[in-house]
């Protein structure tokens, strides 16, 4: 089969798990093409697999630039994601294609859809063939909210390959301190607010040193840093910023606990990053991928409710005391759970 995958090509873990499928999907036989939308135009090909990058524009020119590569590659199969989905699937109907995939990411608990956008994603999802997501949770979530059909909709989880990449070296102050690494976007949603009190009820109660390093950047940035001074723990929390995808290895490994106090996130990649290098994690229970994990008794051992300051603050001090899962451990549960051939195995059920 033909395949045509429209996502942004970049050096990120998202745009590595896309090109990823696209690897293995030509080595079990099949064509595939990229098409990406950036700031400049470009074509080049990459472990074989060509790559048109056409340069962003409006609505109407990303549009055209869609449906010229839909003629010109006339593939059997369209899989797009994020901002492609809507034009892929209007232009994928228009052109006639076979078989359209969409596969989306995100809840509407996080976008918060105002009823027109309600409309237009049910409407338009219609044209789909098939619906992928990576989560129970997010299936759910388009069959009540977004009257998708649950026939229609197809669960594959995501898995990571951060341990191939490269270690870039983290400068990170070196001390005996403990060590707690908190990354992603720093949104209202990431809840860092409530990392942040438990850490303040760690202070006043265990008497030892640690310091949270924030590994991100966002429009809420400003009201963290505001918070953690007015919390008396400005000189406990040190704010990286942005990190490539080699300083995000270091990151992690350089970390002691990873804590993501998400109050959503219908899978959660930094989850399966930390773990698949033997991270310690502590992670809200509100995660999709830990629908993925078959004990119940395991997931209680690092998830607290992402309300519960308390509850985050004992999970804590339980690592700071040397009583926490070890790496081996961590690592054991990624390759036990998430796998390049799982995800792949479940992508092949639904292109079937």
């Amino acid at each position: 089969m033909k395949f045509l995958f429209f996502f942004t090509y970049s050096k990120s873990f998202l745009s590595g798990f896309f090109f990823d499928l696209c690897k293995k999907l030509t080595t079990a036989g099949h064509t595939v093409t990229v098409f990406s939308l950036k700031g400049a135009s470009s074509k080049k090909v990459v472990n074989g697999i060509p790559v048109f990058i056409a340069k962003k524009g409006g609505y109407l020119q990303n549009y055209y630039a869609t449906y010229k590569t839909i003629n010109s590659v006339k593939p059997d199969v369209i899989v797009s994601n994020f901002n492609y989905v809507y034009p892929a699937l209007l232009c994928g109907k228009l052109a006639g294609v076979s078989k359209n995939i969409a596969w989306f990411h995100t809840e509407s608990s996080h976008t918060k859809p105002k009823l027109f956008n309600i409309f237009i994603k049910k409407w338009v999802s219609k044209l789909a063939d098939k619906v992928v997501v990576n989560s129970p949770r997010l299936k759910k979530d388009l069959n009540t909210t977004f009257s998708v059909s649950k026939k229609k909709i197809h669960i594959v989880p995501f898995w990571t390959a951060i341990s191939s990449i490269s270690e870039s070296t983290l400068e990170i102050e070196k001390s005996n301190g403990f060590k707690i690494g908190c990354p992603g976007r720093l949104v209202t949603g990431k809840n860092h607010e409530l990392l942040l009190d438990a850490l303040l009820t760690v202070k006043k109660t265990f008497d030892t040193s640690f310091k949270l390093y924030i590994a991100g950047t966002g429009n809420n940035s400003e009201q963290i840093k505001k918070y953690s001074k007015e919390k008396g723990l400005a000189e406990q929390v040190v704010f990286l910023g942005d990190l490539s995808i080699e300083k995000m290895h270091g990151f992690y490994k350089a970390m002691d606990l990873i804590v993501l106090p998400s109050l959503y996130e219908s899978f959660g990649f930094v989850f399966l990053e930390a773990i698949s290098l033997g991270i310690p994690v502590l992670v809200s229970e509100r995660f999709g991928a830990l629908e993925f994990l078959e004990s119940t008794e395991t997931i209680h051992n690092f998830q607290f409710d992402p309300l519960n300051t308390q509850e985050l603050a004992t999970k804590i001090i339980q690592y700071l005391e040397g009583n926490g899962s070890d790496s081996n451990y961590f690592k054991n549960l990624y390759d036990a759970n998430f796998s390049s051939e799982r995800t792949f195995n479940s992508f092949k059920q639904v292109i079937q």
